[in-house]
């Protein structure tokens, strides 16, 4: 292989205390996936073997799968790992390469945008969950306490908002 044709040796990655972050906030969405897991498979055996399902898992999963994606949802931007079509996109890079790093950058201020609507709403839902001490689940059997997952949107929703005004700066710096 020529050396023209041999691809640039990838750089080592910055490290930050926000790259810190959104990885410690993915390995906690991977601990909270085993979690639930567990839970699922336990919840399964129960019902087989017992004839008695365990009270409040199908509560815990509606609020964790929430809340896995809020937790992963940084991480993933940062590490350029999400899912995207980009056909037209690097059709128009090839020939317009400065067009396209626009509407790149464009597309992450309006995800920071959104993420920072999300975290907007979530907020006094956040507040009136725990100053009401409103929960998921039946009294007196299972009660799960729905703020701290509105508490993983709004600490997800800000890191991703914050990860998108970082790749959006990067489009636009690009030369």
């Amino acid at each position: 292989m020529t050396d023209e044709r041999r691809a640039e040796p990838a750089r080592p990655a910055r490290r930050s205390y926000f790259g810190a972050l959104t990885t410690l906030l993915n390995v906690a969405g991977t601990v909270l996936i085993v979690v639930m897991a567990l839970a699922v498979n336990a919840d399964v055996i129960g019902r087989d073997l017992f004839h008695r399902p365990i009270a409040g898992v199908t509560e815990f999963i509606g609020l964790s799968i929430v809340a896995v994606v809020f937790l992963q949802m940084a991480n993933t931007l940062r590490e350029e790992r999400h899912v995207s079509n980009d056909l037209i996109m690097a059709w128009v890079a090839r020939r317009r390469p400065r067009l396209a790093r626009l509407v790149y950058g464009l597309f992450h201020v309006i995800g920071a945008l959104l993420m920072a609507m999300i975290v907007g709403y979530v907020l006094p839902m956040l507040r009136e969950n725990y100053e009401g001490n409103y929960y998921k689940g039946t009294g007196g059997i299972v009660e799960i306490p729905v703020w701290p997952f509105l508490l993983v949107v709004v600490i997800g929703g800000a890191a991703a908002a914050i990860q998108y005004l970082l790749l959006a700066l990067a489009e636009f710096r690009k030369p």
